[in-house]
């Protein structure tokens, strides 16, 4: 099993922010900007994420998560 990545972040008001710019949150959800003003429930580290869809991409700028790579089919 391979062991979560360190997941930095910058927003320093949210709850799961530790100094050195880590987040704690036990579980992350990453969305493309096209959701960026969903109405989405606010979500806790054991609660179930909406995982039952998926977007495509078309390069960095479309996502929120600045490490995304485009995976080569």
């Amino acid at each position: 099993m391979m062991e979560n990545p360190k997941v930095k972040c910058s927003v320093d008001n949210c709850s799961y922010w530790e100094e050195g710019n880590n987040c704690v949150a036990e579980t992350i959800m990453i969305e493309i900007n096209a959701h960026a003003h969903a109405e989405l429930p606010e979500g806790t580290p054991d609660e179930q994420y909406d995982s039952h869809h998926t977007d495509h991409a078309a390069g960095v700028k479309d996502t929120c998560c600045h490490t995304f790579k485009e995976r080569v089919h």
